[in-house]
């Protein structure tokens, strides 16, 4: 099994389960790829963002995980990389918030 499944899968897992931290360290490990989302979304649609309003974006993207308790992250079947899945629901987020400009 590729290193990052290692990692990712009981993440999510652990997120599921409600384990102390566990939001947290889910956070620190993807903000990095969900800031680039929202980056290149932005930059796709020619659309210039603050820090602020990347920042508030990224948080909105991460509310969304949250949201319903988890139901994001119940729906993740572990078939593919958890940041392929997070990239796909990042972007289209990104682009619905960019579309409301």
């Amino acid at each position: 099994m590729n290193s990052y499944l290692e990692l990712d899968y009981p993440l999510i897992r652990a997120c599921l389960q409600g384990q102390k931290y566990a939001w947290e360290d889910f956070v620190d490990r993807f903000m990095d790829l969900v800031l680039h989302v929202v980056e290149h979304t932005a930059e796709i649609r020619r659309k210039t963002l603050s820090d602020e309003e990347k920042i508030e974006l990224c948080e909105a993207i991460f509310r969304s995980f949250r949201y319903n308790d988890y139901q994001l992250l119940r729906e993740f079947a572990f078939h593919s990389s958890v940041s392929a899945y997070l990239t796909v629901f990042a972007r289209r987020l990104a682009v619905a918030f960019l579309g409301e400009e």
